[in-house]
């Protein structure tokens, strides 16, 4: 018996509406499912091709940096080769002290890519008119035109000679705040623009190797109390910005408005200090001082100049001969050596080579100026008697040859005249050193260094500095200027 069972078509027909439904909801659902996994491609190929690019700005700022690195290196490089050419021949190009052509945009590579080409420029304070510090120029940095801040001392160890200098042409050292007198390491600190005594007795305690401190200094004592304590060196400064950790000191006056320390006043440092590149000072004291200032004790050619003090008198003779390429300038040279003194006290030279007594000298009789024949009455053998402080001694000198009614005395070929130092102090100071050192560190260049530093120089009054700047303003060839006697002769 078969059993039928009838549906009612309305409940048949809801059915079907359910199973569709069930369908449009099922199809719905993979539809969202397909958007999130295209969603989540796309950011994982936009992740991809971010750190892709990322990647290659990368590859393409190390390639920069080493581009940027190599031209340094190849700038320094091309600054040794000029540097290395003789000075005559680096004058005919034009100098190094301001000289765009040499030094502005030099182009480094030069291939058919114009976006791989580099070049470099050279920067260095420039000078106003009245020769300070203003601006910018396209030239090497003379340390030697900075102050040597670790020779203050040796300075102050030997002011005394100083000091008889100044009594000598009359003048006196500066006063401080107090009344008294600075020192000559004092009043070329004082120089700076915005030095203080306080800050200046602070840098030569610094520097010193003693612990007490100058009257308004600080040592030991004042930096070991110090919410971070530490301790003063007491020597040599190894760079300039060791002068932060010194009492007084603070970026601004050390650095100037120029922060990011590229060399020039850039337009925001120019707004936050409101100052320009010929503010003067606008660079601070680091564009006035240095720890490397020294120079080579070389001849113009590149060959070390003669030691005038060394001991062998016979070598000596010989080399002078050789360097000066006159006998009569070697002769009395040796001559001075035997028992020189400058202009002020004559010199006697023994036949034996002990040198004459003040009677010896007082009696001689006056025989003219000297002649390369007389060292022939000169023992060699015996060694010098005197050494020369500096070449200048030589000029305006004489000696005294021989002994009781046979001393002669005679003048040296060297005149004290303007006419004559000029003929012959570029000879004499380019071959001749009292020293046999081939580097001379701590003098300052007077032809290079700025104003500021020429009026902190004790040794040289207001009238003399401005003597030197009106002869550096005016362009010249004469030999004198490469040389520290050239006031001598000019002023």
């Amino acid at each position: 018996m078969r059993l039928i069972q009838l549906r009612n078509p309305t409940q048949s027909h809801q059915c079907g509406d359910v199973r569709k439904r069930r369908a449009a909801n099922q199809s719905g659902f993979v539809l969202v499912l397909v958007l999130i996994v295209i969603v989540v491609a796309t950011m994982a190929v936009y992740s991809f091709t971010d750190l892709m690019v990322a990647y290659d700005d990368a590859a393409y700022l190390s390639g920069d940096l080493v581009q940027a690195r190599v031209t340094v290196e190849s700038a320094a490089e091309a600054m040794r080769l000029v540097l290395a050419q003789p000075p005559d021949l680096r004058r005919d190009l034009g100098g190094v002290f301001n000289n765009p052509q040499l030094f502005q945009a030099v182009t480094i590579s030069a291939d058919d890519q114009q976006d791989s080409l580099c070049n470099f420029s050279v920067l260095a304070s420039g000078l106003s008119p009245t020769l300070g510090y203003s601006g910018i120029r396209f030239g090497l940095q003379n340390e030697s035109a900075k102050l040597n801040i670790n020779t203050l001392t040796v300075l102050e160890q030997n002011s005394e000679l100083f000091e008889a200098g100044l009594a000598l042409v009359g003048q006196d050292l500066a006063e401080d705040s107090e009344g008294g007198q600075l020192g000559i390491a004092e009043s070329l600190l004082m120089a700076l623009p915005g030095m203080t005594e306080d800050t200046a007795d602070a840098i030569l305690d610094w520097l010193d190797e003693d612990d007490e401190a100058r009257l308004l200094g600080a040592e030991a004592e004042y930096y070991n109390a110090l919410p971070t304590p530490y301790s003063p060196s007491n020597g040599p400064l190894q760079t300039v910005e060791e002068l932060l950790l010194v009492r007084g000191v603070t970026p601004n006056l050390l650095f100037g408005a120029d922060v990011n320390r590229n060399g020039v006043i850039d337009s925001d440092e120019q707004q936050r200090f409101g100052v320009t590149a010929d503010t003067p000072g606008a660079f601070g004291w680091a564009s006035y001082l240095t720890v490397h200032g020294a120079e080579a004790n070389r001849r113009s050619d590149g060959s070390l100049r003669v030691d005038v003090n060394q001991d062998d008198l016979e070598l000596l003779y010989e080399e002078l001969t050789d360097a000066l390429g006159d006998d009569l300038f070697a002769s009395y040279i040796i001559a001075h050596r035997k028992g020189g003194h400058p202009s002020s006290m004559p010199a006697t030279v023994a036949a034996g080579g002990d040198g004459g007594n003040l009677r010896n000298r007082s009696q001689a009789e006056d025989g003219g100026i000297w002649t390369a024949d007389l060292i022939s009455e000169l023992d060699l053998t015996g060694g010098g008697g005197t050494d020369l402080t500096q070449i200048l001694d030589l000029v305006g000198s004489s000696v005294t040859v021989g002994q009781g009614d046979r001393a002669r005395r005679y003048t040296a070929p060297f005149g004290a005249d303007p006419i004559s130092l000029s003929a012959t102090l570029p000879i004499l100071m380019d071959a001749l050193s009292t020293q046999s050192a081939e580097v001379m560190p701590g003098r300052l260049n007077i032809n290079e260094c700025p104003a500021e530093l020429l009026y902190g120089i004790p040794l040289l009054s207001e009238e003399v500095v401005e003597g030197l700047l009106e002869a550096r303003s005016m362009d010249s060839d004469d030999p004198n200027r490469q040389f520290e006697t050239g006031p001598f002769v000019e002023c």
